[in-house]
């Protein structure tokens, strides 16, 4: 080997040494930074979640249902028919009656807690018979409705 080879070769060394060197001390300062640092970590974390629920009960309540009252008589003698038969049903079906209920012995006959929508009303004694028109029923409406048998 020639000096000028050993030259080349020592000066390679040299920055071999010099490279492992650097990374070393970049590796130790990272580690060192990291270890250095102080962190606070809360291993119970807790979450909490609030809502505001407002329940208000007041006294004024709003009765939405509706009512049909009437009196049935008997169109001939213009007497109270009483235990007279009476059927209201959903609109034009006359097949299945929503509500049914008999007059008292003065022909008086209440019907309550109607939802709003079109009725029709039907009444039976014997051979005698009424059918109403359509009766609109509003929100909370009271309506009466004479029933004279034919």
């Amino acid at each position: 080997m020639d000096l000028q080879e050993k030259l080349l070769e020592e000066k390679a060394e040299k920055a071999k040494t010099r490279d492992r060197k650097i990374l070393e001390s970049d590796s130790i300062q990272y580690n060192c930074q990291d270890l250095d640092q102080e962190q606070r970590v809360d291993v119970n974390p807790t979450q909490s979640n609030t809502q505001n629920i407002h329940i208000y009960i007041g006294s004024d309540k709003i009765n939405l249902a509706a009512r049909i009252t009437g009196v049935a008589y008997i169109e001939k003698s213009k007497e109270a028919a009483p235990n007279v038969k009476i059927r209201l049903f959903f609109g034009h079906e006359s097949v299945m009656p929503v509500y049914e209920t008999y007059s008292d012995n003065n022909g008086n006959f209440v019907i309550e807690d109607l939802p709003p929508r079109y009725y029709m009303l039907s009444a039976e004694l014997g051979n005698l018979k009424y059918h109403s028109h359509y009766i609109k029923v509003l929100p909370g409406q009271s309506i009466y409705e004479s029933v004279l048998l034919r």
